[in-house]
């Protein structure tokens, strides 16, 4: 089956799905990537200036962690800025990840994962999060683009915000993989050549309402049957292959925020006893 899914992707021009598991492939585009910008043959985002969010973020600490665990969790958003963004995301129009361009909801119509036509919704996804003033001075923030810059070995070309509820429910994990909610699974990132992925917790999260699960240092160092295997791995196969030590559920009050290279093993707890509302910043 997986042969299978990689030559679709491949044949429709996706070679990063399979070529990206590859750490010297990595290396090699970001050293492409940095070349290409001291050239100047690219044009990267722009340059962020002004103000911080994150005062007192020593850059350089944060960098060498993310290159050792894959994460760096310490990043802490001020209240009036998820404030604003949990407003934004309890006013915006929401849809279901099975139907992107159905019918929308907004967050206080949704029972326990349904929505209020009674289409089952474990996520209610919001379009253009970047609409909201708060998540474009996130994706603008000095302090945020060095980590970014500093990891990746490039000024990234390309941001993408995601901001999605997943709500509390009583689905099974059967029901969920059927409803696309395939992220409570482990897995690695192979959506492009590299990338990082900035992650925030815009409500208090725990491991009852959809907190971030991962294993430290899985970015790093794969067996070749998971690097031409399927991205997707048992709990019990990854555990086994780096350390149940290495397991780690992030939780945290609203504003919580963590660097992640999302070509580790993670996944999302399935949300049970209460919502989460979650800014995912990719850098590319």
């Amino acid at each position: 089956m997986f042969i299978t899914k990689a030559i679709g992707r491949i044949a429709r021009g996706d070679l990063h799905y399979l070529l990206g598991r590859f750490k010297a492939v990595r290396v090699s585009y970001s050293t492409l990537q940095g070349l290409r910008d001291r050239l100047a043959f690219s044009a990267p985002l722009g340059v962020a200036s002004g103000p911080t969010l994150f005062p007192g973020v020593d850059v350089d600490k944060v960098i060498d962690q993310i290159r050792r665990e894959a994460v760096y969790i310490g990043l802490q958003l001020p209240p009036e800025i998820v404030a604003k963004i949990e407003a934004f995301g309890r006013l915006a129009p929401l849809h279901t990840r099975m139907d992107p361009n159905g019918p929308t909801f907004f967050y206080n119509e949704v029972r326990r994962g349904y929505a209020p036509d009674g289409r089952a919704a474990p996520i209610g996804g919001i379009h253009e999060p970047e609409r909201c003033e708060a998540v474009r001075r996130i994706i603008d923030d000095p302090v945020l683009r060095a980590i970014v810059s500093g990891y990746l070995g490039y000024k990234p070309r390309r941001v993408l915000p995601i901001l999605d509820w997943s709500f509390g429910s009583d689905f099974t994990d059967e029901e969920r993989r059927q409803l696309r909610h395939h992220v409570i699974d482990y897995h690695y990132d192979v959506g492009g050549y590299n990338f990082v992925y900035a992650n925030f917790y815009i409500v208090d999260t725990d491991r009852y309402s959809g907190a971030h699960a991962m294993v430290k240092r899985s970015h790093d160092n794969k067996p070749l049957r998971m690097l031409l295997g399927s991205a997707v791995a048992s709990a019990e196969a990854v555990r086994k292959q780096f350390g149940v030590e290495n397991e780690i559920t992030i939780e945290g009050p609203a504003g919580t925020g963590f660097v992640q290279d999302a070509s580790c093993y993670h996944r999302a707890t399935p949300p049970t006893r209460g919502d989460r509302l979650m800014l995912a910043l990719r850098f590319s």
